[in-house]
Protein backbone atom coordinates (compact mmCIF):
# COMPACT_ATOMS: atom_id res chain seq x y z
CA UNK A 1 0.00 0.00 0.00
CA UNK A 2 3.20 2.43 1.03
CA UNK A 3 5.11 1.54 -2.09
CA UNK A 4 1.64 2.50 -4.57
CA UNK A 5 1.29 5.71 -2.82
CA UNK A 6 5.10 6.48 -3.38
CA UNK A 7 4.76 5.50 -6.51
CA UNK A 8 1.44 7.48 -7.20
CA UNK A 9 3.70 10.42 -5.37
CA UNK A 10 6.03 9.97 -8.08
CA UNK A 11 3.14 10.05 -11.14
CA UNK A 12 1.54 13.42 -9.68
CA UNK A 13 4.85 15.00 -9.68
CA UNK A 14 5.63 13.25 -13.22
CA UNK A 15 2.59 14.56 -14.64
CA UNK A 16 2.90 18.01 -13.47
CA UNK A 17 6.31 18.07 -15.36
CA UNK A 18 4.70 17.48 -18.20
CA UNK A 19 2.39 20.16 -17.64
CA UNK A 20 4.84 22.28 -16.56
CA UNK A 21 6.90 22.37 -19.44
CA UNK A 22 4.10 22.18 -21.49
CA UNK A 23 2.41 25.80 -20.20
CA UNK A 24 6.58 27.10 -20.20
CA UNK A 25 6.24 26.18 -24.05
CA UNK A 26 3.35 27.63 -24.96
CA UNK A 27 3.18 30.87 -23.18
CA UNK A 28 7.37 31.48 -24.04
CA UNK A 29 7.64 29.24 -27.09
CA UNK A 30 10.50 27.66 -25.09
CA UNK A 31 10.93 23.96 -24.68
CA UNK A 32 12.56 23.51 -21.22
CA UNK A 33 12.33 19.48 -22.31
CA UNK A 34 14.69 19.53 -25.10
CA UNK A 35 17.49 22.18 -24.15
CA UNK A 36 20.73 20.36 -25.06
CA UNK A 37 24.39 21.52 -24.64
CA UNK A 38 26.59 20.85 -27.45
CA UNK A 39 24.01 18.17 -28.84
CA UNK A 40 24.47 14.98 -26.73
CA UNK A 41 24.18 16.80 -22.93
CA UNK A 42 20.26 16.70 -22.33
CA UNK A 43 20.14 19.17 -20.04
CA UNK A 44 16.49 20.26 -20.06
CA UNK A 45 15.87 16.17 -19.67
CA UNK A 46 18.13 15.97 -17.00
CA UNK A 47 16.30 18.83 -15.26
CA UNK A 48 12.67 17.53 -15.75
CA UNK A 49 13.88 14.10 -14.69
CA UNK A 50 14.98 15.33 -11.34
CA UNK A 51 11.52 17.53 -10.98
CA UNK A 52 9.11 14.60 -11.99
CA UNK A 53 10.96 12.23 -9.55
CA UNK A 54 10.92 14.62 -6.57
CA UNK A 55 7.45 13.04 -5.48
CA UNK A 56 9.33 9.79 -4.92
CA UNK A 57 11.57 11.54 -2.39
CA UNK A 58 8.85 13.22 -0.50
CA UNK A 59 6.69 10.23 -0.25
CA UNK A 60 9.65 7.87 0.42
CA UNK A 61 10.60 9.96 3.27
CA UNK A 62 7.10 10.04 4.60
CA UNK A 63 6.22 6.31 4.38
CA UNK A 64 9.87 5.28 5.29
CA UNK A 65 10.14 3.29 2.04
CA UNK A 66 13.65 2.72 1.65
CA UNK A 67 15.09 2.65 -2.18
CA UNK A 68 14.98 -0.70 -3.82
CA UNK A 69 14.76 -2.21 -6.94
CA UNK A 70 10.31 -2.00 -7.16
CA UNK A 71 10.88 1.27 -6.22
CA UNK A 72 13.92 1.49 -8.75
CA UNK A 73 11.74 -0.19 -11.46
CA UNK A 74 8.31 1.75 -11.20
CA UNK A 75 10.90 5.21 -11.98
CA UNK A 76 11.78 3.90 -15.18
CA UNK A 77 8.15 2.65 -16.35
CA UNK A 78 6.73 6.55 -15.23
CA UNK A 79 9.83 8.27 -16.82
CA UNK A 80 8.91 6.76 -20.01
CA UNK A 81 5.41 7.64 -19.29
CA UNK A 82 6.33 11.54 -18.47
CA UNK A 83 8.29 11.67 -21.42
CA UNK A 84 5.41 10.16 -23.85
CA UNK A 85 3.77 13.00 -22.40
CA UNK A 86 5.45 15.54 -22.70
CA UNK A 87 5.37 15.00 -26.55
CA UNK A 88 1.50 14.04 -26.50
CA UNK A 89 0.95 17.20 -24.92
CA UNK A 90 2.83 19.12 -27.57
CA UNK A 91 0.75 17.53 -30.00
CA UNK A 92 -2.75 18.61 -28.36
CA UNK A 93 -1.76 21.53 -27.85
CA UNK A 94 0.16 22.56 -31.58
CA UNK A 95 -1.71 25.16 -33.67
CA UNK A 96 -0.37 25.79 -36.94
CA UNK A 97 -1.64 28.59 -38.93
CA UNK A 98 -5.32 28.61 -36.34
CA UNK A 99 -5.76 25.04 -36.74
CA UNK A 100 -5.25 22.24 -34.13
CA UNK A 101 -1.93 19.34 -35.56
CA UNK A 102 -4.26 16.92 -33.49
CA UNK A 103 -7.14 17.52 -36.13
CA UNK A 104 -5.80 16.12 -39.10
CA UNK A 105 -2.52 14.97 -38.60
CA UNK A 106 -2.21 11.47 -36.06
CA UNK A 107 0.10 11.22 -33.30
CA UNK A 108 2.20 9.27 -34.93
CA UNK A 109 2.94 10.62 -37.88
CA UNK A 110 3.28 13.97 -35.73
CA UNK A 111 6.20 12.29 -33.72
CA UNK A 112 7.92 11.28 -36.97
CA UNK A 113 7.70 14.49 -38.32
CA UNK A 114 8.99 16.30 -35.44
CA UNK A 115 11.87 13.98 -34.91
CA UNK A 116 13.16 13.61 -38.10
CA UNK A 117 12.84 17.28 -39.08
CA UNK A 118 14.12 19.03 -36.20
CA UNK A 119 17.55 21.05 -36.71
CA UNK A 120 20.65 21.07 -34.77
CA UNK A 121 21.98 24.52 -34.02
CA UNK A 122 25.77 25.45 -32.85
CA UNK A 123 27.76 28.23 -32.54
CA UNK A 124 27.01 31.44 -30.05
CA UNK A 125 23.61 31.95 -29.53
CA UNK A 126 22.99 28.63 -31.60
CA UNK A 127 22.50 30.88 -35.00
CA UNK A 128 24.20 28.35 -37.22
CA UNK A 129 22.29 25.63 -38.51
CA UNK A 130 23.37 21.94 -38.93
CA UNK A 131 20.02 21.24 -41.15
CA UNK A 132 17.77 18.60 -40.57
CA UNK A 133 18.55 15.63 -38.21
CA UNK A 134 16.25 13.02 -39.99
CA UNK A 135 16.34 9.63 -38.01
CA UNK A 136 18.97 10.58 -36.04
CA UNK A 137 15.99 12.71 -34.34
CA UNK A 138 15.08 9.29 -32.53
CA UNK A 139 18.63 8.58 -31.32
CA UNK A 140 18.22 12.69 -29.56
CA UNK A 141 14.54 11.17 -28.35
CA UNK A 142 16.49 8.33 -26.63
CA UNK A 143 19.31 10.25 -25.15
CA UNK A 144 16.73 13.00 -23.54
CA UNK A 145 15.17 9.30 -22.02
CA UNK A 146 18.61 8.73 -20.81
CA UNK A 147 18.96 12.23 -19.33
CA UNK A 148 15.59 11.94 -17.50
CA UNK A 149 16.27 8.73 -15.89
CA UNK A 150 19.62 10.54 -14.77
CA UNK A 151 17.88 13.00 -13.47
CA UNK A 152 15.42 11.10 -11.63
CA UNK A 153 18.53 8.83 -10.67
CA UNK A 154 19.92 11.63 -8.63
CA UNK A 155 16.77 11.55 -6.31
CA UNK A 156 17.19 8.09 -6.06
CA UNK A 157 20.43 7.97 -5.09
CA UNK A 158 19.70 11.24 -2.86
CA UNK A 159 17.37 8.88 -0.97
CA UNK A 160 20.59 6.15 -0.55
CA UNK A 161 22.42 8.97 1.19
CA UNK A 162 19.42 9.77 3.68
CA UNK A 163 20.81 8.64 7.50
CA UNK A 164 18.48 5.86 8.93
CA UNK A 165 18.02 4.57 11.75
CA UNK A 166 19.14 0.57 11.20
CA UNK A 167 17.25 -1.44 13.46
CA UNK A 168 14.26 0.48 12.89
CA UNK A 169 14.39 1.13 9.09
CA UNK A 170 13.27 4.53 9.86
CA UNK A 171 14.40 8.10 7.92
CA UNK A 172 16.20 9.96 10.61
CA UNK A 173 14.19 13.18 10.89
CA UNK A 174 16.43 16.83 11.51
CA UNK A 175 15.71 18.10 15.07
CA UNK A 176 18.63 20.53 15.20
CA UNK A 177 20.55 22.76 12.40
CA UNK A 178 23.50 24.61 13.84
CA UNK A 179 25.86 26.51 11.25
CA UNK A 180 29.48 27.83 12.22
CA UNK A 181 31.77 29.70 10.23
CA UNK A 182 35.80 29.70 11.26
CA UNK A 183 37.82 31.85 10.14
CA UNK A 184 41.41 29.57 9.56
CA UNK A 185 41.95 25.82 9.72
CA UNK A 186 43.29 26.32 14.05
CA UNK A 187 40.29 27.37 15.21
CA UNK A 188 37.90 24.49 13.26
CA UNK A 189 40.75 22.06 14.44
CA UNK A 190 39.82 23.20 18.08
CA UNK A 191 36.69 22.82 17.52
CA UNK A 192 36.04 19.73 15.37
CA UNK A 193 38.59 18.07 16.63
CA UNK A 194 37.63 18.12 20.60
CA UNK A 195 34.00 18.00 19.75
CA UNK A 196 33.57 14.63 21.63
CA UNK A 197 36.66 14.91 23.73
CA UNK A 198 34.13 15.23 26.53
CA UNK A 199 31.30 13.31 27.62
CA UNK A 200 28.17 13.36 25.25
CA UNK A 201 25.63 14.92 27.63
CA UNK A 202 28.45 16.46 30.49
CA UNK A 203 27.87 20.55 30.97
CA UNK A 204 31.53 20.65 28.79
CA UNK A 205 30.41 18.77 26.58
CA UNK A 206 27.29 21.64 26.14
CA UNK A 207 29.56 24.66 26.61
CA UNK A 208 31.81 23.16 23.36
CA UNK A 209 29.16 21.99 20.93
CA UNK A 210 26.66 25.10 22.15
CA UNK A 211 28.60 28.17 21.21
CA UNK A 212 28.09 29.89 17.98
CA UNK A 213 30.83 30.21 16.09
CA UNK A 214 31.38 33.28 13.54
CA UNK A 215 33.97 34.15 10.97
CA UNK A 216 32.17 36.82 9.86
CA UNK A 217 32.49 37.82 5.83
CA UNK A 218 33.86 35.09 3.89
CA UNK A 219 37.58 35.11 3.00
CA UNK A 220 39.80 32.12 1.58
CA UNK A 221 40.19 29.86 3.43
CA UNK A 222 37.13 30.02 5.58
CA UNK A 223 35.97 27.30 6.89
CA UNK A 224 31.63 26.67 7.14
CA UNK A 225 30.61 23.55 9.35
CA UNK A 226 26.97 22.80 9.19
CA UNK A 227 25.72 20.43 12.15
CA UNK A 228 22.32 18.40 12.37
CA UNK A 229 20.55 16.41 14.95
CA UNK A 230 18.56 13.76 13.99
CA UNK A 231 16.49 11.03 15.90
CA UNK A 232 14.43 7.98 14.78
CA UNK A 233 10.41 8.54 15.25
CA UNK A 234 10.67 5.02 16.33
CA UNK A 235 13.34 4.71 19.54
CA UNK A 236 14.44 8.10 19.77
CA UNK A 237 18.11 7.04 19.04
CA UNK A 238 19.57 10.39 18.04
CA UNK A 239 22.94 10.79 15.83
CA UNK A 240 24.99 13.68 14.97
CA UNK A 241 25.68 14.42 11.37
CA UNK A 242 27.82 17.19 10.28
CA UNK A 243 29.35 18.73 6.57
CA UNK A 244 31.93 21.11 6.12
CA UNK A 245 32.89 23.22 3.16
CA UNK A 246 35.37 25.22 2.22
CA UNK A 247 35.68 28.79 0.87
CA UNK A 248 38.89 28.96 -1.84
CA UNK A 249 38.18 32.51 -2.90
CA UNK A 250 35.82 32.10 -5.66
CA UNK A 251 32.79 29.29 -4.63
CA UNK A 252 32.29 26.49 -1.40
CA UNK A 253 33.98 23.18 -1.59
CA UNK A 254 32.86 20.11 0.53
CA UNK A 255 35.56 18.19 1.84
CA UNK A 256 34.11 14.97 1.73
CA UNK A 257 36.78 13.31 3.89
CA UNK A 258 35.81 15.34 7.11
CA UNK A 259 31.79 14.69 7.30
CA UNK A 260 30.78 12.63 9.71
CA UNK A 261 27.81 10.93 11.77
CA UNK A 262 28.51 9.87 15.09
CA UNK A 263 25.02 7.79 16.70
CA UNK A 264 24.75 9.34 20.12
CA UNK A 265 24.75 7.04 23.36
CA UNK A 266 20.97 5.49 23.65
CA UNK A 267 19.04 7.65 25.82
CA UNK A 268 20.32 10.47 25.10
CA UNK A 269 19.38 13.71 24.14
CA UNK A 270 21.57 16.65 22.32
CA UNK A 271 19.28 18.64 20.89
CA UNK A 272 19.19 21.26 24.20
CA UNK A 273 23.18 20.75 23.87
CA UNK A 274 23.60 21.97 20.53
CA UNK A 275 20.99 24.98 20.89
CA UNK A 276 22.65 26.54 23.08
CA UNK A 277 20.48 25.76 25.72
CA UNK A 278 22.20 23.93 28.62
Amino acid sequence: MQISAVAGAGLVTSILTAAGNTLIHWFTGFNLFSLSFFVIVPAGALLCGFAAAYGYYFAAKFFHIRPNKVLLFQMIVIAAITQFLIYWLEYQTLVVEGIHVADFMPFGQYMDISLTTQHLKFGRGAHIDGGAVGEGGYWLAALDFLGFLVGGGFVYFTLLQEPTCEPCNKYLKPLVKKKDSFGDQESFAEYYDNEFAHPIGSAEFARHVGTEYSAGKAEKGTINMETRVLECPDCGSQAVSETIQVFNGRDWKEIGELRRFVEMPKGTDVRRAYSGLE
